[in-house]
């Protein structure tokens, strides 16, 4: 019986300090609150044109450095999609143009534009390619 007793002490202990521990982050959270979001989503858009023809391009990939954002050219050589841009550690961002398609509307030479999307909800980019001969 005594073991009993000395168990559920030990367990209401154990309740009493993690229910202490928790108290005390809802105080420190409420006093100092969460900090910043800095992290924000910005429309890159735009359109890629041929350099000799100037006429729009399909099928290029437009990708940032991240590698996770992406998107191909429509038949119109346009494209739009969304990229996370730091608001608290401004940072640059480079935005890759490749021809990932082969032969298929030409040959293109990749390039690459360097952009900062600080404070700024969107990014509009008019790039022009030049074709391999």
């Amino acid at each position: 019986m005594k073991t009993l007793g000395l168990k559920s002490r030990m367990l209401l202990r154990r309740i009493f300090q993690g229910a202490s521990l928790t108290a005390i982050a809802f105080v420190f959270q409420a006093c100092y609150g969460m900090g910043p979001d800095c992290e924000y989503d910005v429309k890159l858009s735009g359109t890629v044109v041929s350099e000799v023809t100037n006429e729009p391009i399909a099928g290029i990939k437009v990708s940032t450095n991240d590698g996770l954002n992406y998107a191909f050219t429509d038949e119109n050589g346009r494209f739009v999609f969304f990229s996370t841009a730091n608001d608290c550690i401004p940072e640059d961002k480079v935005v890759r143009f490749a021809d990932v398609d082969g032969n298929q509307n030409g040959s293109f030479i990749d390039r690459e534009m360097v952009i900062n999307p600080a404070r700024r909800n969107e990014v509009r980019m008019n790039i022009s390619l030049q074709e391999i001969q």
